[in-house]
């Protein structure tokens, strides 16, 4: 299944939390695309605008000024503000941070953090739940011949695209396919897909040391596939 609005409709409860950066990146240039409008609520106010853009490499977006200025001075003086937007058959609540005034296409725009979550839910659900999961932590045993080395799943697409987060010097490149790699949540039990590589690039790590990021494709059964996605696109009970 890899639409999102496909998968939120055959939800039990009708809310998804998306900590999928690769999925949320397709929402908002989706958002950008269409043009959607994008709402933010304050206690007297209420912002209304649209995405221009979405950087991916810095992570930030710029939104378009409102025609309402106060609305306007209330987001940038906010240290986070929360918008909703109604879009493909579903509405979409996420947190953008640290605002600041911006320029777009030689106009004055607002520019912030994109959002890291996502919350979908389908038209007339409500948006609360017992209890929000934390990130997902998936660790991985990679094989490369005899030799194995460790990793950690930081992002994995409804498609199967990832990406993996690993020491530096680890001897991988582009066009590389792993094969029986473990993967592990948890205690359950691990498992065992193979791995294509499309990309590595050096990064810095959730722990702030030098480390090399890499691009791939996880492989595996519809069944493992959906146990693996449902760390980062989850139902909310």
């Amino acid at each position: 299944m890899s639409d999102l609005a496909t998968r939120l409709g055959t939800t039990t409860t009708g809310q998804l939390l998306v900590r999928s950066g690769i999925e949320i990146e397709r929402i908002l240039n989706a958002m950008v695309r269409d043009r959607a409008t994008v709402t933010g609520k304050f206690s007297d106010l209420m912002f209304l605008s649209r995405l221009l853009s979405f950087d991916a490499a810095q992570q930030q977006v710029m939104l378009a000024y409102s025609d309402n200025k106060p609305a306007n001075s209330a987001v940038l003086a906010a240290r986070s503000v929360t918008f909703i937007c109604n879009h493909h058959g579903a509405q979409f609540a996420f947190a953008c941070t640290k605002p600041l005034q911006g320029v777009h296409a030689e106009q004055p725009a607002i520019r912030m953090s994109a959002p890291t979550m996502m919350l979908a839910l389908q038209h007339g659900r409500n948006g609360t739940c017992r209890q929000m999961p934390r990130e997902a932590d998936v660790q991985c045993e990679l094989w490369l011949g005899v030799i194995s080395f460790e990793a950690r799943l930081v992002d994995m697409s409804l498609d199967g695209k990832a990406f993996l987060i690993c020491d530096p010097g680890v001897p991988v490149c582009a066009g590389t396919r792993l094969q029986g790699a473990r993967i592990s949540h948890g205690e359950r039990e691990p498992l065992v897909v193979d791995i294509d590589i499309d990309q590595v690039v050096h990064a810095a790590p959730y722990n702030g040391k030098p480390g090399t990021r890499i691009g791939c494709r996880i492989l595996a059964n519809p069944e493992q596939m959906e146990k693996i996605i449902r760390l980062f696109i989850v139902d909310l009970q």
